[in-house]
């Protein structure tokens, strides 16, 4: 395929030569079909493309036209206003603790900014907490006499099933009535319109995710956004006077049997795996030394809700006589972890009836056992660190995806409480843009269809995007607290959070972000390692390069207070023009200007080692630390 696909972009590049950057082109999908993708560049064509349909298209004759078309009258669509009342002035009584007084005055804040007066005498908004809701949940409900001729009790209640669930309320009620938006934790916008409720208002939101969290540095810079993007996870820094968050306490976050066993290894996460088996003195052993080590935890810490008692992050595990036959016996070396897992939670149970213990479907764990289930107690965080991104895991066009999606529906099938850590960043390449925008909606949806209780989307946590970001911690946000909104609703997400964010010529972007996706989804699959290549050819950016660098152009011409943040995520598109190009004057402006940011170019590495980098090569073969 990729001769093929080098072929047909070497000619589409003459053609661009000789014509406008305005293409049709025919490529193999992901099993081999053929399908029609338009490339068009026209800087400031903001067209609303869509990702092509990986099917062959059908050809067909048109009808002869024998007669003109009968001219017809289009229909009017009759849109009848719903009455609302305009609120001037409120009043806003809250509970006394810390979260329902922040959530009060973050209510406040942002009418006052829309002209609202706050006082004695006002509409009524009244903030509580309702335990019976649950965790996270929430209920906006209300009166309001919208004409002159009604009377009656006038009140807006904001109810959460605890502390966070009265944030969240707070939050849906100035999104969905004042217009206000949290796009960053630097960027917050209203519209012009007046603060109005109809006649009568019920808003009712039960999460379906009960763990929310990205990693992304645009989320984790400020817990208090991080707060109202609905996220509820435990490296957000979202402290108790915020609301708290669900705590997998002290050093029980992942990879933990290297410490739990007392393993003697300078790195214990990255230890090997140890005997789990049982039915074998070794395996008791390290139960014990387990169940020792977690209840010194939860003595210490007992608001702990979840610990992870779970596999280190290598493939090397014990292949003892014992632990091939529990393997054998369930068809995947995960029901020789579970089992021992099991123990731990039933041990745990009476005493710690609220905890959860987590263990991981990681890589040589990720098939789901065939004899032994979780217990009720137990969660199964499963990881599809293998997955191709730029591929829907709904397609049956990737065999990667689908033997994802496989385990996952196994695993949903005898677990009620399964996690999922995801990932949507290349950490080889976190300058480069990640094509997997297009994939997410869709992605997430699979997961809420199959029992999954939580979701961590890993990304670039580790400083400012060179890329999208910003608009990937949104969208993943939105998405975890409403993973069941429609292609239009995820669309007009997208929409909003560009023209906020980069200003007039947010429609370039758009373009931009919507071309290369419809190419990245037809090509090779794209891992969290691959070189930025891999899912949309280099010939095939030779192709639209110099459109999309007019796109960037007349977005900068047109971004006004926004070129800053135009430009940075503009340092992707340098990038990939000097892996195309290389060349050392450009190389050098541009690690000056990445490094100064104190930007990572690639997981845990800021620099570019000038003494052992050729700057008239490729960033690709630089080397970083």
């Amino acid at each position: 395929m990729k001769n093929k696909l080098s072929l047909l972009s070497l000619l589409l590049a003459v053609i661009v030569l000789l014509a406008s950057c305005n293409i049709n082109i025919k490529v193999d999908d992901v099993n081999g079909g053929d399908v029609n993708v338009n490339i068009n560049t026209t800087p400031g064509d903001a067209t609303e493309s869509t990702t092509p349909e990986q099917t062959t298209p059908e050809v067909t004759t048109p009808p002869e036209v024998t007669t003109p078309p009968e001219e017809t009258t289009p229909p009017v669509e009759i849109v009848i206003p719903v009455p609302t009342k305009e609120l001037t002035s409120v009043f806003i009584l809250a509970g006394e603790t810390s979260i329902e007084q922040l959530a009060a005055a973050e209510l406040e804040k942002h009418l006052a900014i829309k002209g609202v007066a706050v006082g004695e005498g006002g509409f009524p908004i009244t903030l509580s907490i309702d335990s019976s809701l649950g965790d996270d949940c929430y209920r906006i409900e209300g009166a309001a006499n919208v004409t002159e001729e009604q009377t009656g009790d006038e009140y807006l209640n904001i109810i959460g099933g605890n502390g966070r669930g009265v944030f969240y309320g707070v939050v849906r009620f100035l999104e969905e009535y004042a217009g206000t938006r949290f796009f960053t934790y630097e960027l917050e916008t209203h519209t012009a319109d007046p603060v109005a409720i109809p006649e009568m208002v019920l808003v009712e939101y039960q999460p379906v995710f009960e763990y929310r969290y990205t990693s992304w540095y645009a989320m984790t810079k400020d817990p208090l956004f991080c707060l109202k993007s609905g996220m509820n996870g435990n490296h957000g820094g979202i402290t108790e006077d915020l609301g708290g968050h669900i705590s997998y306490g002290s050093g029980l976050g992942v990879h933990t049997l290297g410490w739990l066993t007392e393993t003697t290894y300078p790195y214990p996460g990255y230890a090997p795996n140890p005997c789990l088996a049982l039915n074998t003195p070794e395996g008791q052993a390290n139960l014990e030394k387990v169940i020792k080590n977690v209840r010194a935890v939860l003595e210490k810490d007992p608001t702990v809700n979840i610990v992870s008692v779970s596999q280190n992050d290598t493939e090397d595990h014990c292949e003892c006589e014992n632990c091939l036959a529990i393997e054998k016996e369930e068809g995947s070396p995960a029901g020789v972890l579970l089992r021992f897992v099991n123990a731990v939670a039933e041990n745990l149970e009476a005493d710690y009836p609220n905890l959860i213990i987590d263990t991981l479907a990681y890589k040589y764990t990720r098939k789901a056992p065939t004899v032994t289930k979780p217990r009720e107690n137990v969660c199964i965080r499963l990881c599809s660190i293998e997955c191709h991104f730029n591929h829907p895991l709904t397609t049956e066009k990737c065999s990667v995806c689908s033997a994802f999606r496989n385990d996952m529906v196994e695993w949903s099938k005898i677990c009620d409480n399964i996690y999922v850590w995801d990932y949507t960043t290349d950490f080889s390449y976190y300058i480069s843009f990640f094509p997997n925008l297009h994939v997410l909606r869709e992605n997430m949806q699979f997961f809420a269809d199959h029992n999954v209780k939580g979701m961590f989307e890993q990304g670039n946590g580790q400083g400012l995007s060179g890329e999208f970001g910003e608009l990937r911690a949104y969208l993943l946000a939105k998405l975890m607290m409403y993973p069941y909104m429609t292609e239009e609703e995820y669309s007009a997400h997208m929409d909003e959070f560009l023209a906020a964010y980069y200003g007039a010529g947010w429609k370039n972007i758009r373009s931009y972000i919507d071309q290369v996706s419809s190419l990245a989804i037809l090509g090779d699959g794209h891992t969290i390692y691959h070189q930025p290549f891999t899912s949309v050819n280099d010939n095939f950016y030779r192709v639209i390069e110099d459109g999309v660098t007019k796109w960037w152009d007349a977005a900068e011409e047109m971004a006004g207070d926004r070129l800053e943040y135009v430009q940075r995520s503009r340092l992707h598109w340098r990038y990939m023009q000097l892996m195309l190009h290389p060349n050392a004057k450009k190389a050098e402006e541009l690690i000056a200007e990445v490094e100064g940011l104190g930007m990572a170019w690639r997981e845990g590495r800021y620099h570019v080692d000038l003494e052992k980098s050729n700057l008239n090569k490729s960033p690709g073969t630089w080397t970083y630390y």
